[in-house]
């Protein structure tokens, strides 16, 4: 049993979807071959690196026998890079560490019997005690006595071929008292005198 509409056919062929305005073989073929380059442009970038690995191996240098081979750690396994997480709590312990180091006791060579001590006491063991020289370092004819005079001669005044011997210059004597000056008697000229006291 047909239905009809009241008002006629409901069809109306300007909304109807078109058939012919798509082309899904030609799609099908775009994708394939798009895919079918794709691979093709893998392969060949796989066999170009591949091609200067070769080539890099054959031409790579002569190694020196003294130089360290390069193997990994045990395990086969490269360790992570180094990073500084947190700066500012290495500095900080890194004081610390030196602060301990430097205000404390601990030993330098324990089997050689030398020790470490806090760098106050070290300096007052220093005054005390002065610094130590070895007696095959110490000789009393080396070295200059020459008092400083205040400036650089070069060396000018130690003898060639020996140390110097020279002592400090000695204190000048005290100059002797001045008679009183007599006055002049009136109507005698006195003679200039210079600057030095020279006539």
């Amino acid at each position: 049993m047909s239905s009809q509409h009241p008002h006629g056919s409901v069809d109306n062929p300007d909304v109807v979807h078109e058939e012919s305005d798509i082309n899904v073989r030609a799609i099908i073929w775009f994708v394939v071959v798009l895919t079918g380059i794709s691979l093709a442009v893998d392969v060949a970038m796989w066999g170009l690196f591949k091609g200067l690995e070769y080539y890099e191996v054959k031409n790579e240098p002569p190694v020196s026998p003294l130089a360290v081979p390069a193997s990994p750690p045990s395990g086969g396994v490269q360790p992570a890079p180094g990073l500084q997480l947190t700066p500012w709590k290495d500095l900080k312990a890194f004081r610390a560490a030196q602060e301990a180091h430097l205000h404390g006791y601990g030993w330098v060579d324990e089997h050689g019997g030398i020790a470490r001590v806090p760098i106050a006491k070290a300096k007052e063991l220093l005054l005390k005690q002065g610094l130590p020289v070895r007696p095959e370092l110490a000789d009393a004819l080396e070295g200059t006595h020459v008092a400083a005079t205040g400036e650089s001669n070069g060396g000018r005044s130690i003898p060639a071929g020996q140390a110097d011997k020279s002592s400090p210059a000695a204190a000048p004597a005290p100059a002797a008292a001045t008679p009183p000056a007599t006055p002049a008697a009136p109507g005698a000229s006195a003679a200039p005198t210079k600057p030095g006291g020279g006539l």
